[in-house]
């Protein structure tokens, strides 16, 4: 409370007080009208209009005004907060206006004047109030939870849908659309036409590093760059699990007054994937196929590495190998090196020279690049590619008319 007095104006919070009681009330007929309350509320709501509705013409007593009592009681912070919940409650059962109708002018004039002889003689023959409560009653029910269900139910039918569609095109004068046979929707399927087919070039990049026991394996170290990798150096599946995209379909106007359907579809132009190779000496890189290296050899690397580190670190000389940086046969690693963030490489793109199998070697951090490892050269990677084709099929379907038979 001694937040709120300070933070709203005090006109605000005079206003909010004085309509405690309105938006109290407020609040309970919109419970009851949106049927949130008890199930009784709304039939009791409901019978209260019809008793209004028949006895509108008997005479009403006039309701004398209530004295206004001075001794108001303070205001206390439980009903304050009691008149902010009924103001939330009371925006969040307003039902949202419809939108406006999209039929001509010329067309609404035409169904009042059809509309008006029968609204005549209905009212000649039935009393108004019977008609105020019924109409009335149409409303009050309409955001009832078995009115909808009851709604709904009705709608699925073809028989009821078709025969509000049919009445609507006779009082407005709109044709419907003309209904499409089956030899026209399959002439409509064979003109389907491929717009074009676009090729990409799928890369991954394939990272080893060198241990001592151990030979090239796919363990790297956790702050460096994954086994498998984009040129953005993401993680990315190995080429034995990479998969395309699955087809996807849209449907879209054709301008024409139609409907189209774009299936985009994925396919692989290559068979296999293959190794970006540049030899010393070549004008440009090739692609070659080379076996891609199995899931398992690369754990059972990282086991044997893990089982490595394992043994080194429990041994009592495991303490000298971080001063022995330059010795032959291990990475060099610092502290700096350990703590430094992955960055993306710049160089992964470059068509660089490259081993008979496509490696390019570097030094413990993945720079000073040659086509020949060696003394110094702890790490390597290769370039992977694939050729998929995107073919995008457009195919005529029958339009979304307003029957949905």
């Amino acid at each position: 409370l001694f937040e709120f007095v300070h933070t709203v104006p005090a006109p605000l919070t005079a206003v909010l007080v004085g309509l405690g009681p309105c938006f109290a009330t407020t609040r309970r007929i919109l419970q009851i009208f949106s049927w949130r309350s008890r199930w009784e509320d709304g039939w009791l709501a409901l019978a209260a209009w019809w008793g209004v509705c028949l006895s509108i013409g008997a005479s009403l007593r006039r309701r004398r005004p209530r004295p206004v009592l001075d001794n108001v009681p303070p205001l206390t912070e439980v009903a304050l907060q009691a008149v902010i919940s009924d103001l939330n409650v009371v925006y969040s059962l307003l039902p949202t206006l419809p939108p406006l109708p999209t039929t001509p002018l010329p067309n609404l004039l035409r169904v009042a004047a059809i509309t008006y002889v029968p609204y005549i003689l209905l009212t000649h023959l039935i009393p108004l109030r019977v008609i105020v409560a019924i109409s009335g009653t149409f409303v009050l029910t309409y955001r009832a939870s078995w009115a909808l269900l009851l709604r709904r139910t009705l709608w699925r039918s073809a028989w009821i849908r078709w025969s509000v569609y049919r009445l609507w095109s006779l009082l407005s004068g709109i044709p419907l659309s003309a209904p499409i046979h089956l030899a026209d929707l399959h002439a409509m399927q064979s003109s389907a036409a491929t717009t074009g087919r676009l090729r990409f070039l799928f890369t991954v990049y394939e990272n080893q590093r060198w241990w001592m026991g151990l030979d090239w394996t796919a363990a790297l170290l956790p702050n460096e760059r994954p086994s498998w990798c984009s040129t953005a150096l993401a993680p990315v599946p190995p080429p034995s699990a990479f998969g395309l995209p699955e087809p996807s379909a849209t449907f879209m106007s054709d301008g024409k007054g139609g409907r189209v359907k774009r299936t985009a579809t994925w396919a692989w132009d290559e068979p296999e994937w293959k190794v970006v190779v540049r030899r010393e000496g070549d004008a440009g890189a090739g692609r070659e196929i080379r076996a891609i290296p199995a899931p398992r050899e690369e754990s059972t690397a990282a086991n044997k590495l893990k089982k490595l580190m394992d043994s080194g670190m429990s041994s009592p000389q495991s303490s000298t190998l971080d001063h022995k940086a330059d010795a032959p046969g291990l990475p060099k690693m610092s502290s700096v090196d350990a703590n430094k963030e992955p960055r993306e490489d710049t160089h992964l793109g470059a068509d660089e020279v490259t081993d008979a199998d496509g490696w390019v070697y570097g030094d413990n951090k993945w720079e000073k690049r040659s086509a020949k490892g060696g003394m110094g050269k702890y790490t390597r990677h290769r370039r992977w590619t694939r050729i998929a084709v995107l073919t995008e099929l457009v195919e005529p379907v029958e339009p979304e008319g307003p029957m949905g038979v």
